[in-house]
């Protein structure tokens, strides 16, 4: 899809999935396009080019739409002269959502005891919790949520890990946005890498992870770096003057330090973290999984 917004481009052919059962990270630096992109599957913004569905539908056709997607955009939409249950409270009305699930909403996103509290004495993780709760009262199919980790602390940020972990594995598609790979590394099932307004890449992070060559220390570096050219193996020099990462096979490598009398002082498989590979694309400027 495509959205302009005062002659800046905002989206430029940005296109993605977001499967069941997964949770989907779109993540990039901060003016990427991410919330952008989120407000379009919330129905909020319309694409100038492109189209954006939801389980096969528009954004907002669905007769309940609580139950179809609940959306995350940040805590600073509340009316703050209200008191966090009548919030969620006025949300469920307008939906037909009984005043239980308000209850139940609150009571998993551990504001129950602040429920009855003015949202203008709420602390930046509060006012997020009560936006995820807003996003549960639907039991919705779809939860999209944008750098719902801001303002919360250690506690929340692992809480809220589970919490998304947890709606994946019931069958929900969940997308969450960040621009800090730390916050999703240990729940992204897939990423998107999204820069100025495009896809650069995507992949699951199975792939993502899975061995990226072999990382070797060794005292007669010049002779490795002699080896590696002989054999047409690619060389990626590291900070430390005396390793290198060579992309060949584990076996491979060891048998070829064998045959030429190299020694080492460390030889192991290497994996690659979302942030290497997030910098990699960059650097290459994008390839898709």
């Amino acid at each position: 899809m495509d959205k302009v917004y005062d002659h800046v481009q905002a989206l430029r052919g940005a296109s993605f999935e977001v499967p069941d059962g997964a949770v989907t990270c779109l993540v990039g630096p901060n003016g990427a396009g991410k919330t952008t992109a989120l407000k379009a599957l919330g129905g909020l913004v319309r694409p100038d080019g492109g189209e954006v569905q939801v389980d096969g539908a528009a954004p907002g056709t669905s007769s309940f739409p609580l139950g179809h997607l609940g959306l995350v955009l940040g805590p600073d939409h509340w009316v703050e002269s209200r008191t966090g249950f009548h919030s969620l409270k006025g949300l469920a009305m307008t939906s037909g959502v009984p005043e239980s699930r308000v209850r139940q909403c609150l009571e998993e996103a551990g504001i129950a005891a602040v429920r009855d509290r003015k949202v203008r004495t709420y602390s930046l993780g509060m006012r997020q919790r009560l936006s995820l709760a807003a996003a549960m009262l639907g039991q919705a199919r779809n939860l999209v949520l944008d750098e719902p980790f801001n303002g919360l602390d250690p506690e929340g940020v692992r809480w809220l890990r589970a919490l998304l972990r947890s709606q994946a594995e019931e069958g929900r598609a969940v997308l969450v946005s960040s621009h800090l790979l730390a916050e999703v590394e240990d729940i992204a099932d897939r990423v998107v890498v999204l820069t100025e307004g495009r896809v650069l890449a995507q992949a699951w992070t199975d792939d993502v992870r899975r061995s990226s060559g072999v990382l070797v220390r060794s005292g007669e570096r010049a002779r490795v770096l002699v080896l590696a050219r002989a054999r047409q193996w690619q060389v990626e020099e590291h900070e430390d003057q005396d390793t290198v990462l060579i992309d060949a096979e584990i076996e491979e490598v060891q048998k070829a330090f064998s045959q030429e009398g190299l020694s080492f002082t460390e030889m192991r498989q290497a994996s690659r973290t979302l942030e290497d590979w997030f910098f990699h694309v960059l650097e290459e400027g994008g390839q898709e999984s």
